[in-house]
């Protein structure tokens, strides 16, 4: 049977070991209309540049803060911060409405309003940052198992179809063809192994699903 062809992004599975995900999430700022969507099940990171330290969706060939992500990420680029981990929704003050709002997305362009709780418009992303974490993500061409080896690391595809405003999800796949060594100027994630899924395990096509984690120095607070 083959393989199912719509892209996911990241959905967080185990953790490394096996060990059952606790699923918590973090919150980080993001600054009101931000120039690139974010989407759920995106992989993320904090801007190095313009709005310094705001949260963006790094699955944009050109991220918000004009470095290059996508297919093309690099941890060693020119004032780029490691990825935060992958996101998983907004709340925001909407700021033609002034209505609390929790969503999957935060469109392009979306204004906050003043969250009078806080006096902050800024709006607040839920990102699951644990470096430890495993997450199953739909492969853009063949990935045999011979590439499944931890000094290869690898980028979700293009921004291109980052996506979809309508539920604010994810349409994003591992790009198979971004492959980089391990070490300075890596990609962002390493696979682990083909996913248990009947439907979607034959890795010799495209559109399996593999489980795959962050390459150690492309995420949290240390990068080379």
């Amino acid at each position: 049977m083959a393989n199912e062809t719509g892209g996911f992004g990241f959905r967080s599975v185990y953790t490394l070991g096996s060990t059952p995900a606790t699923q918590g999430l973090s919150e980080y700022p993001i600054k009101s209309a931000p120039g690139k969507g974010i989407f759920q099940n995106n992989p993320c990171s904090k801007q190095g540049a313009g709005d310094t330290g705001y949260l963006q969706d790094a699955a944009n060939a050109t991220m918000d803060d004009g470095i290059t992500g996508g297919y093309q990420w690099a941890n060693n680029a020119a004032n780029i911060l490691p990825m935060t981990g992958v996101f998983n929704g907004a709340f925001y003050i909407d700021g033609t409405t002034s209505k609390p709002t929790w969503a999957n997305s935060v469109a392009s362009g979306q204004t906050f309003g003043t969250d009078y709780n806080t006096g902050s418009s800024d709006g607040i992303g839920f990102v699951n940052d644990n470096p430890n974490q495993e997450y199953v993500v739909k492969a853009d061409a063949a990935a045999a198992v011979s590439i499944m080896v931890p000094d290869l690391t690898y980028n979700v595809e293009d921004g291109a179809t980052a996506g979809t405003t309508h539920e604010g999800q994810s349409q994003s796949k591992l790009d198979i063809g971004s492959s980089a060594a391990a070490g300075a100027g890596q990609a962002a994630f390493m696979i682990v192994r083909v996913a248990n899924d009947p439907l979607n395990n034959d890795n010799s096509v495209l559109n399996s699903n593999l489980i795959v984690r962050f390459a150690p120095g492309s995420i949290g607070s240390v990068k080379y």
